[in-house]
């Protein structure tokens, strides 16, 4: 080793305990203020480079980098994000968080030219903000942040296992088989960007119709339903009820546990649940206020609601017993549990609706 770089070897053994320090905080301050974003990403890696990687880069490009303290990289950051505007978002975040040197930072995505395809990424040079009173020997370390999208990470993870550091080194079939691979890519990441927002347009319409009283036609599915048990008025009318019949409060929780039984049951739109609501909402109350007699009920979930609901269609309709059984059966799986129910909703039946079971019964 030259002293020349004996000298910034030494550099780097003094500078590489406050990288450390910078890293740390730099991470923690990323994790605290994507939390706080509720920006979900893939990944938050970090590393610091070895000495072996900063002396190979000072060699390979010694009118660029003559000393360690050239390197704005030493520590580099990536945030591996889902989404293509998640990427934009995350940037926003890292302008807010650190000081950024926009000269030297490198949007990969502006400069590769519109006829070709390959590794795109957002690099973004940045120190600790200088107004948060840090030491100035670590406030002025310059560090890098990457931001990809997951596909543009896998692109950039394999082509660097493969040991090729520029595109000049490949064979031109290569060259030409990278790039059909990257287009792909970059089609994917636009098509999920896509779908994302579809799906954002079917929620955010969901919403509107479901409170509008207007959504009858639409397909019963985890996201309708969830959405209509917690914004419908006929549903949200229901809750108030059961709520002040037992002087407790109502705890939204997931209900896509029972579009099976909703199923069984016939339903099939968010019109058919409509429908059900309100032509059971007063045997509901019936029930419930049976169950009272046992039990103290101080909270009540949301699928209480949807509980009693199909309890009420199957005591005041005319299934056999038979029937409700299969019901059950085809719902929980276990024979055992749909007797047991079975034979709850005949007992139900036999209590409020006898002249209805001796119809049957003769019949």
């Amino acid at each position: 080793m030259n002293l020349k770089l004996q000298i910034q070897k030494q550099n780097y053994e003094e500078i590489i305990l406050k990288y450390k320090e910078v890293e740390k905080i730099a991470v923690e301050q990323l994790e605290q203020e994507l939390s706080h974003a509720r920006l979900d990403i893939m990944q938050l890696p970090h590393r610091i480079k070895s000495w072996q990687s900063v002396e190979g880069k000072l060699l390979k490009k010694p009118d660029r980098y003559s000393k360690v303290s050239d390197l704005t990289d030493i520590l580099g950051i990536r945030i591996v994000c889902y989404f293509l505007s998640n990427v934009d978002e995350a940037a926003d975040l890292v302008r807010r968080v650190f000081d950024v040197d926009t000269e030297n930072s490198d949007d990969k995505r502006m400069s590769m030219s519109a006829n070709s395809f390959g590794y795109v990424s957002l690099h973004m040079i940045c120190t600790l903000r200088k107004d948060k009173g840090y030491p100035e020997e670590i406030a002025n370390l310059k560090f890098e942040i990457q931001l990809r999208t997951m596909l543009q990470h896998a692109w950039a993870e394999i082509e660097h296992d493969l040991g090729y550091k520029t595109f000049l080194e490949i064979p031109r079939e290569v060259r030409r088989e990278f790039a059909r691979i990257a287009g792909l890519l970059e089609i994917a990441d636009d098509s999920f960007e896509n779908i994302k927002n579809s799906l954002s347009r079917y929620e955010n319409e969901t919403l509107e119709r479901i409170r509008t009283d207007s959504a009858g036609d639409m397909t019963l599915d985890t996201h309708t339903l969830n959405t209509f048990m917690e914004h419908s008025q006929a549903i949200t009318g229901l809750y108030d009820e059961m709520a002040s019949m037992t002087c407790g409060k109502v705890v939204h929780v997931g209900a896509e546990g029972y579009l099976p039984l909703l199923g069984q049951l016939g339903l099939e739109t968010l019109g058919d649940l409509h429908a059900l609501v309100e032509e059971q909402h007063y045997h509901v109350m019936i029930l419930l206020e049976h169950a009272l007699k046992y039990s103290d009920l101080e909270e009540i979930t949301s699928n209480a609601a949807l509980f009693y609901i199909c309890r009420a269609k199957m005591v005041w309709s005319n299934y056999s017993k038979e029937e409700i059984e299969d019901i059950y059966y085809n719902f929980f799986e276990d024979r055992k549990k749909a007797e047991n129910n079975a034979n709850i909703i005949i007992s139900l039946r036999e209590e409020f609706r006898p002249t209805a079971v001796t119809h049957m019964s003769i019949a």
